[in-house]
């Protein structure tokens, strides 16, 4: 049985990753109908051919490019909240909370700044219908997960009972959701949250109100 040697291998890990990106830009900004295989096989400059031959149809590549972003989203997110996961299981009180739920809006700040194409794929799929949001397979659970640690402690170190639900809705309601509004919204605002002084303001303003829902 013949065997790829080293150099095809990384030939193919370095067309297929190229393919990833330009599709990520792609789609980001044209949405999936908007973009079609030649453009992103143009875009990764490779033959028209070469998505398929790795990816076999438009639709597995853009779940892959969803499973791509959304890991990175995992990843941003599960160091932004390890401060929160932290204080848990310590015994500190609400400001040290505070703190660590500022840490962790600044850091999603902070990466969605830098991952732009994450909020413009979310914002495209949602003008589509999001028909294609529950074929994805990557995890993304790392802020429901720190917001259910939280919910665990209801009742205890100042926490009162609340929904897990209400707590997600509430902080990417003032993260996400100005963070795809930056060129309108935010703009006539004045909150450039390409600026770190003005990504800590918004955190602050997003966790002081979480924090009447967590504390009351």
């Amino acid at each position: 049985m013949a065997v790829d040697s080293p150099d095809r291998q990384r030939d193919a890990a370095r067309s297929r990753e190229a393919i990833l990106g330009a599709a990520e830009q792609l789609f980001a900004e044209r949405g999936y109908d908007g973009a079609s295989l030649a453009d992103i096989a143009a875009e990764a400059g490779l033959s028209r051919g070469t998505p398929s031959y790795f990816f076999g149809s438009k639709e597995r590549l853009y779940i892959e490019v969803l499973d791509r972003v959304f890991a990175a989203r995992q990843a941003a997110t599960d160091v932004a909240f390890a401060p929160v996961r932290a204080w848990c299981a310590a015994r500190e009180g609400p400001a040290a909370l505070r703190a660590a739920l500022i840490h962790a809006a600044e850091a999603y700040l902070r990466f969605l700044v830098r991952r732009p194409s994450f909020v413009r794929l979310v914002a495209q799929e949602e003008l589509g219908g999001g028909g294609r949001m529950p074929s994805r397979t990557a995890a993304s659970t790392a802020m429901q997960d720190a917001f259910g640690a939280l919910q665990q402690l209801g009742g205890t170190r100042g926490i009162r009972a609340f929904q897990v639900s209400d707590a997600i809705l509430v902080f990417v309601g003032l993260t996400f959701t100005p963070a795809s509004l930056q060129n309108t919204l935010m703009r006539v605002v004045g909150r450039d949250l390409k600026r770190s002084a003005a990504r800590r303001r918004q955190a602050t303003l997003a966790v002081d109100q979480l924090m009447r829902l967590l504390t009351g």
